[in-house]
């Protein structure tokens, strides 16, 4: 199923990235930046959502071109900095799905820049590679496997080339 017949057949509308409120000024100004034009463009970041080391490992593998989002809004890497006090006010972006088709899109079965992590260069393999059943349909959630799955699928990552521009976030929310 190309990109298109996927994003028809789970409704999906949206993809998401978290951030601190504290970045929203610099959003509204610059869009969502990857974090080579971040350091190439000088901007300052007020608080990051990822530390030094996940940083490193984005430049050593060329992840760092991609803003990277999640497929949901409940990725356990933001619950992880938030509990940490990390990131003390977040927010969640909503983006028009529809930012998929104007930039270059890859996408990781888990946390991108993991030694394990599979990267995925061709879009239209997303519902090859991703439990997209157990994120965008109905089903069993008291089942122990079915909650292992959603667990697992949450930490898939869509990532887009260089920037997302600010008239592609669609809703503002915090939590």
């Amino acid at each position: 199923m190309n990109l298109q017949g996927t994003l028809d057949y789970y409704d999906i509308k949206s993809i998401w990235h978290f951030t601190d409120l504290s970045n929203i000024k610099s959003i509204t100004n610059n869009g969502i930046l990857s974090l080579r034009n971040l350091i190439n463009h000088k901007i300052a970041v007020a608080c990051y959502g990822a530390n030094e080391l996940s940083h490193q490992l984005d430049i050593s593998k060329g992840l760092d071109q991609f803003v990277h989002l999640s497929f949901v809004k409940e990725h356990p890497m933001q619950y992880v900095k938030t509990k940490k006090m990390e990131i003390p006010n977040p927010v969640w972006l909503e983006i028009d799905a529809h930012v998929l088709f104007k930039k270059k899109s890859i996408f990781s079965d888990t946390v991108a820049n993991k030694t394990d992590a599979k990267i995925y260069t061709d879009i239209n393999d997303l519902a090859r590679y991703i439990d997209l059943d157990v994120l965008w349909t109905r089903t069993d959630w008291k089942d122990p496997e079915i909650q292992k799955r959603r667990r697992l699928a949450k930490y898939g990552e869509i990532m887009i080339k260089d920037a997302i521009e600010v008239q592609d976030i669609i809703g503002v929310y915090h939590g």
